[in-house]
């Protein structure tokens, strides 16, 4: 039975696009090597840490979405734990029992996105409760 699984990793910021490839191509034949499925690697860019990890500020984020098995999952965190390249990493089981239409759903999607969407949030817990109500006038006169 296979399991949708996100693993988001953070590599080191200055690593070359030869290293980036080859850990891409490592990971690709982990999950095809233990019958899992692979339906995106998304490169995030190089973004400012919330704290230092080994004296890094900046680190290079991927997002890594696929189907699999608790095996492969071990495997693959196994395998980002070993490479002193990846600086941290966390994996999140998205949805169980991925059925097959799904799994050709989500393969066909993946290529499309470009990132990720915003979710868009009432400003306030007044207007999330009742969007209807005015909202108090600043001294300015603007509305906030």
């Amino acid at each position: 039975m296979l399991r949708r699984y996100e693993t988001i990793f953070i590599t080191h910021p200055e690593l070359s696009e030869e290293d980036h490839t080859e850990l891409e191509k490592k990971l690709r034949s982990t999950i095809t090597a233990m019958e899992g499925d692979a339906i995106k690697l998304e490169d995030w860019g190089s973004r400012k840490l919330g704290y230092e990890i080994g004296r890094n500020s900046r680190g290079r984020y991927f997002l890594l979405d696929y189907l699999a098995g608790s095996d492969l999952v071990r495997e693959i965190e196994r395998n980002l734990r070993l490479n002193d390249q990846v600086l941290k990493f966390q994996t999140v089981k998205v949805t169980d029992r991925v059925s097959p239409e799904t799994d050709k759903t989500l393969k066909m999607e993946a290529p499309g996105e470009k990132g990720v969407k915003g979710i868009e949030r009432p400003s306030t817990l007044d207007e999330k409760m009742n969007p209807e109500v005015e909202q108090p006038e600043s001294e300015e006169g603007e509305r906030k």
